[in-house]
């Protein structure tokens, strides 16, 4: 599932809201290590959680990032 640039109002919306709480939506100066360590997970388990991240080092203001 990819979510690039959605806004929190859009992620709302995913799958009615549901959802809503296990996604993070990128902001400048975040980092794919630094959103992990913020929640309380691992940069392996948020890489495996989104396939769709290609190379961790390379996320984009605005990208939905799955965190559980």
């Amino acid at each position: 599932m990819e979510n690039k640039n959605m806004n929190e109002m859009e992620l709302e919306n995913v799958a009615g809201g549901a959802y809503g709480d296990n996604y993070y939506i990128v902001k400048k100066g975040d980092t794919l290590s630094g959103i992990a360590a913020k929640h309380h997970t691992t940069l392996q388990n948020l890489i495996r959680l989104n396939p769709q991240i290609k190379n961790p080092n390379l996320i984009y203001v605005g990208d939905a990032i799955r965190l559980y």
